[in-house]
């Protein structure tokens, strides 16, 4: 059975704690009609897989314009949605929507050592930064039984077990962001134990999350026309800081030109004597720098400049072999202190 009465609630945050109780964090929100409501967002699975998937969309406006100049137009409050897309619905769902790729995920644990690896690490500046600029928030989920809040802000489909009766189509739930310069962010959580497959009632076909992200089965067979990437590698350029506060590399505040690299098996990685390089053939070596699996780490490059007007960025290994590359535009780069990041293909 569907979840009863999903919809998106929309509102101003006003608090982020992100271990306020055992394996949720929660935001504090108003609307038009509370000052204090709340939203809890699951950091951890109660499954024996207690890890969730993780995908952030930096700048949503491109990707579906129409979709965020839908949710504009709400008022603040909460407001029911029933239906596919076709039908008028505001619904996410994850799978059908095509706002991501599942295997962009990046698997994360609530309790993992070391930073980069945990929830917290990659909710906390988002949601801590949309509390500060007095960002607008949507909620995508159920509402509490006593309408003060609202749960269920993750994908509900591709359940098994006990929470197979949640499992529907176009009522995942999801945090989109519309900051004030105008610019849209999305935040979309699932269970590592859920699968990237579902049918027309939103039931589990096929591999999980966990078996996709963890070198299991990609996507995509003869019938799907997946893009190949550049070169086979576990490591890949996830984002970059190309256009810092103030001058590139003496940044007004915050850091200057940094690459962030994703290392997507379960292996540490030694990347010794790798290479980040730009468009023009700067580049700067690595030393000592090491990834543990399924972590990120950002690398400062002040020997590499990075355009503004846009460019290419490549990594590559001791042996110069090109291990990943992506490219961004000039529009991308506008953005001062913005991240950019890059599809994982």
């Amino acid at each position: 059975m569907p979840l009863k009465g999903y919809g998106i609630w929309k509102g101003i945050p006003t608090k982020w704690d992100g271990t306020a109780k055992p394996g949720h964090g929660h935001i504090t929100f108003s609307d038009n009609n509370s000052s204090r409501l709340d939203a809890a967002v699951n950091i951890e699975s109660k499954s024996s897989d207690s890890r969730l998937v993780y995908w952030v969309i930096r700048d949503l406006q491109p990707i579906s314009a129409a979709f965020t100049q839908s949710l504009q137009s709400l008022s603040r409050g909460f407001h029911s949605q029933q239906g596919t897309a076709t039908s008028g619905s505001l619904g996410l769902d994850f799978l059908r929507l095509n706002l991501f790729r599942p295997q962009d995920g990046v698997l994360l644990s609530h309790n993992a050592p070391g930073t980069n690896r945990n929830i917290l690490d990659y909710l906390d500046p988002i949601l801590n930064q949309a509390v500060t600029q007095k960002a607008e928030i949507y909620l995508f989920g159920e509402p509490y039984t006593d309408k003060t809040g609202i749960h269920d802000i993750h994908m509900n489909q591709g359940n098994s077990g006990q929470w197979r009766r949640d499992n529907g189509i176009f009522q995942d739930g999801g945090i989109i962001l519309s900051f004030p310069d105008g610019h849209w962010e999305g935040i979309f959580l699932a269970f590592a134990v859920q699968t990237y497959k579902t049918d027309h009632q939103g039931m589990p076909m096929g591999d999980t999350f966990a078996q996709l992200l963890s070198g299991g089965k990609q996507p995509g067979g003869e019938d799907e026309q997946e893009p190949k990437p550049i070169v086979d590698g576990d490591v890949k350029i996830e984002a970059a800081l190309v256009n810092p506060y103030g001058p590139d590399q003496q940044p007004t505040k915050g850091e200057g030109e940094t690459v962030y690299l994703l290392n997507r098996s379960l292996k540490t990685v030694d990347l010794g004597g790798w290479r980040i390089e730009n468009g023009t053939g700067q580049s700067q070596l690595l030393k000592a720098v090491v990834l543990a699996g399924q972590s990120k780490k950002g690398v400062a490059v002040p020997g590499v400049a990075l355009s503004n007007k846009g460019g290419t960025i490549s990594l590559k290994d001791g042996s110069g072999r090109l291990m990943h590359q992506v490219r961004y535009s000039r529009e991308q780069a506008q953005r001062e202190g913005a991240l950019v990041y890059f599809s994982q293909k």
